[in-house]
């Protein structure tokens, strides 16, 4: 039997078969997908935060033959292959509260999972083809980012994890970062987001300008992953820092609200949960102070550097979102004006 999958389905394809997401080694079975919601764990007791699943019809799901390669195309293209071991359709209001931390059937997350669904098809994966496709040439895989690490030399590396094009207190973080580790894996989330987001090529091409062009720098290291953001907030912190262990780094970096959206979560609710399993996931967490600028400092700083509580102010992604997209003036010291023209060059949002 051939089944058809779309796009994302494949990305996650090439993510579990090139080990961005271990310890899962196939889409999960009910077992995995339940035990998962209530416990953060894979049915074998391994630390596994959020679902990864594989949408399939019901037309389909009745002509599945349990443990009988079944043939994974993509555009008309064999693409790999599963062995089914489960065929399940989760009530997912059920697990809402759990996976997302509200009962908000208007959470992007949940609407993501929610449009995929009903039903799943679980297995290990037994094959894997890959395709170029329109990220490869912005992509590296763990194995590619660890030997890349280990050729320039680099002991410690931090992996920062974005879904934005990069503003100052960006790269605030990223240079006050580089004064405690030997190096960095800037790594763009680039699969698919909620509207309003930031393409990719916005978001790559402005991180490739600070690394090319202003930075010249042979310890930063990126490298897009191409997975769709769950906005799950601090359950999906723990799913970044691990994929970022697989990829070779032994730091990770969490920000304020790390993966949120909205005011579902508090504000520093990933980085607690992070640090809770920072001993099990195997990776060093770095907790981000959210950067300010400060009138009377005169640059972007920090609380623990700076007193002038009165004369901060916020560098506001969101703020500089909707000044880009109503073409307002945005000033230097919020972000680079290099990177407000290239950015502005191109279609830079998703409708």
């Amino acid at each position: 039997m051939i089944l058809n999958i779309d796009f994302d389905s494949y990305l996650e394809l090439e993510k579990i078969s090139n080990g961005s997401f271990l310890p899962l080694k196939g889409f999960m079975v009910a077992e995995d997908f339940f035990s998962v919601c209530k416990n953060m764990r894979l049915k074998n007791g391994k630390l596994f935060p959020l679902p990864v699943v594989l949408p399939i019809s019901k037309i389909n799901a009745d002509k599945v033959k349990f443990n009988e390669e079944l043939l994974l195309y993509y555009n008309n293209k064999k693409v790999g292959s599963i062995l089914p071991k489960s065929i399940f359709e989760p009530d997912l209001k059920k697990y809402i509260k759990l996976l997302f931390g509200t009962n908000d059937i208007n959470h992007p997350g949940y609407k993501m999972i929610k449009n995929m669904g009903p039903l799943f098809l679980g297995g290990p994966i037994k094959s894997f083809y890959e395709i170029k496709n329109k990220y490869t040439s912005f992509t590296l895989t763990p194995r590619q980012c660890i030997a890349e690490i280990k050729k320039r030399g680099l002991k410690t590396v931090a992996g920062f994890q974005t879904r934005n094009v990069p503003h100052k207190a960006h790269e605030y973080i990223l240079l006050s970062t580089l004064k405690k580790v030997d190096g960095l894996f800037v790594q763009p989330l680039i699969g698919k987001k909620k509207r309003g987001d930031f393409l990719p090529e916005a978001v790559i091409k402005s991180y490739q300008y600070l690394i090319d062009k202003v930075y010249k720098k042979n310890n930063i290291i990126l490298g897009s992953l191409t997975t769709y953001m769950r906005y799950a907030g601090p359950r999906e912190g723990v799913f970044h820092a691990l994929i970022r262990k697989n990829y070779g780094c032994t730091h990770f970096l969490v920000g304020r609200d790390h993966a949120g959206v909205g005011d579902y979560y508090g504000l520093y609710d990933a980085q607690n949960l992070c640090l809770k399993y920072e001993k099990e996931l195997g990776i060093k967490i770095i907790k981000v102070r959210g950067p300010f600028y400060c009138k009377k400092c005169l640059k972007i700083t920090n609380d623990l550097l700076c007193r002038h509580k009165k004369s901060r102010i916020e560098v506001s992604g969101t703020k500089i979102r909707n000044a880009l997209l109503k073409n307002l003036y945005i000033e230097d010291i919020f972000m680079r004006k290099e990177i407000v023209e290239l950015i502005r060059k191109n279609n830079i949002f998703i409708k």
